[in-house]
């Protein structure tokens, strides 16, 4: 089955990559932004953003360039937010404080350790009143966000903001997740017909895993690093970097194919 869609806005966040003129930069072989940092977040406040978990952070950045690029409110699309791990850095905090002093496990850090963290500050945060999802495949979790965009898509009238991230583990952790860098991107995805879509493309399920056209060593390297990274091919299809078709494969056997759909 193939499915048409709009990008209407994205956004990016990892180290040497704050937004998407950076992403542009390093698409163009010019190299990464290592001199700059991602704008901190409109949503929360300073004390809000001290006390923010980093997996928060890190979305927060990518989501809110994607609505500010689709010209949309960040409460006004429903939300999906995928992660293979979630906050990493909780996760070690919370092991390692039950196993040694579980007394002094912090109330506020035992909040933040759920999976769905950082898609329920973005329901605060941006004050959204529709449904803000948060789901998880492992590595595969960038394709299975992107699986559920798809079929949200099909069915309903509404955008729908996607936003994939992995942070970087630290501790044991390391071993299950031996990730060097943070990345987050996101996107707004609509129903095709919007005139001021970024990029109209086509999606099409299936089980082909033909490798993408290489990107940029910087890029590349970020590709292998993060399982959120995977996703950096379609950006650089979305950006008219590439003509396409690209290829997302899953480690589990499915795969999404994208490209321009021919009038």
């Amino acid at each position: 089955m193939n499915i048409d869609f709009d990008i209407l806005g994205a956004g990016i966040c990892a180290p040497g990559l704050p937004d998407w003129e950076a992403l542009l930069t390093a698409l163009a072989g010019r190299g990464l932004s290592e001199d700059r940092k991602a704008q901190p977040s409109a949503l929360l406040s300073p004390r809000e953003r001290r006390r923010a978990p980093a997996a928060v952070k890190l979305s927060f950045a990518a989501a809110e360039q994607a609505c500010a690029m689709a010209g949309l409110e960040p409460a006004e699309p429903v939300a999906v937010f995928s992660s293979g791990m979630g906050d990493l850095q909780i996760t070690d905090y919370m092991c390692r404080t039950l196993a040694e002093q579980p007394d002094l496990l912090s109330p506020t850090r035992f909040h933040n350790s759920v999976h769905n963290a950082a898609s329920g500050y973005w329901s605060i945060g941006a004050g959204a009143t529709g449904d803000v999802t948060a789901v998880s495949g492992w590595r595969d979790s960038a394709l299975v966000g992107l699986l559920e965009c798809l079929s949200r898509i099909h069915h309903e009238q509404q955008p729908v903001l996607l936003v994939v991230y992995d942070d970087v583990a630290c501790g044991p952790m390391r071993d299950l997740w031996p990730t060097e860098q943070p990345f987050c991107a996101a996107m707004v995805m609509a129903r095709p017909g919007n005139s001021a879509a970024v990029s109209r493309l086509q999606a099409t399920v299936g089980r082909d895993r033909d490798p993408h056209d290489e990107l940029p060593e910087p890029l590349q390297a970020r590709i292998v690093d993060n399982p959120a990274a995977r996703i950096l091919p379609l950006m650089a299809l979305v950006a008219g970097h590439t003509s396409g078709p690209v290829t997302l494969a899953g480690e589990q056997g499915l795969s999404l194919e994208f490209q321009v759909p021919i009038p």
